[in-house]
């Protein structure tokens, strides 16, 4: 483990100062850093963050440099116990191979995320879709691999699921509308998924579309995209909601949340009241923080997602 992944739980020992009791409460008007000194952290690299159904316990991805240049991600966790955040630690399921992506399932059971690890002992280059399950004494089991239905030669991240477990991420393989579209798969009766179907070009472009965050209901999804003609910079966050006639044509955020430099990573709290994500700065190049900021919720018209007033 490198020294700046053994540095975490000294440095972020005073998150009860920082942090709140739950994921929402106390977000800005405006984005700021979230708990600068603590999880955002000058010398390192913070990547997407999710929580349990309760707010009490976050996990989120941290490298020493940038994931999609070194591939190195280690997953960390945090618990809310005693009125207070306890020191992060490296999750169990993670440490070992490169880890990215956490997403926790709505009821809590699951977690999600990305991985370059071994497939049935082959070694793998790519970055594949795994899942690990809540053990009845609280602990997690062993991480799960998804199968090749979903997961190619190319790379998958970011996975996100709904209430009925359909399965949502990006993937660079052949065959989409741009570098990086969005994918969904459907689960099946015996807890496997289905073949990867392209969101399609109410979602997908000739652009880049990636990091899809969809809410429980499976009717509203968030995610980033690089260089759309409507974007503020390098790269934005968006919204789309699906009625009876399908996705319907994702809208940018807005100002308030998308600037000149490059934001991706998009995460909703567990009471859709927060959106956190990150910020990334290349020239020069910092390394990319954690912002949230306080929003209004997600409504089927897609168009309530500015920042509150």
């Amino acid at each position: 483990m490198s020294s700046q992944l053994r540095r975490i739980p000294t440095v972020l020992t005073a998150l009860a100062v920082s942090l709140t009791t739950s994921a929402s409460a106390s977000a800005p008007r405006t984005p700021e850093v979230f708990a600068p000194g603590f999880v955002s952290l000058p010398e390192q690299e913070e990547y997407r963050i999710a929580f349990t159904p309760d707010g009490r316990t976050a996990f989120w991805g941290v490298s020493t440099d940038f994931f999609p240049v070194s591939r190195q991600s280690t997953i960390v966790y945090s618990e809310w116990r005693g009125g207070r955040w306890s020191e992060p630690r490296v999750a169990p399921f993670s440490g070992v191979y490169p880890d990215i992506d956490p997403f926790v399932s709505a009821d809590g059971r699951r977690l999600y995320f990305s991985s370059i690890r071994p497939v049935d002992g082959v070694a793998r280059e790519d970055v594949e879709l795994w899942v690990v399950e809540r053990r009845r004494d609280g602990g997690w089991g062993e991480p799960r691999h998804l199968g090749p239905a979903v997961n190619s030669a190319a790379d998958e991240l970011y996975p996100s699921v709904d209430a009925d477990g359909t399965l949502y991420f990006g993937s660079d393989r052949e065959g989409g509308y741009g570098g990086w579209d969005l994918y969904r798969a459907f689960l099946r009766p015996d807890g496997t998924y289905g073949p990867a179907q392209n969101l399609g070009p109410a979602i997908n472009t000739e652009y880049w579309e990636f990091n899809p965050h969809v809410l429980p209901d499976g009717d509203t999804l968030l995610f980033a995209s690089i260089a759309r003609p409507d974007g503020h910079g390098s790269g934005d966050l968006y919204v789309a909601s699906r009625t009876w006639r399908g996705w319907q044509p994702a809208r940018n955020l807005g100002p308030t949340v998308n600037t000149e430099l490059d934001e991706y990573h998009p995460v909703l709290s567990p009471d859709h009241d927060t959106l956190y994500f990150i910020r990334h700065q290349y020239e020069p190049f910092l390394p990319g923080e954690m912002f949230h900021v306080r929003v209004g919720r997600l409504l089927s018209d897609a168009g309530s997602c500015d920042a509150r007033d």
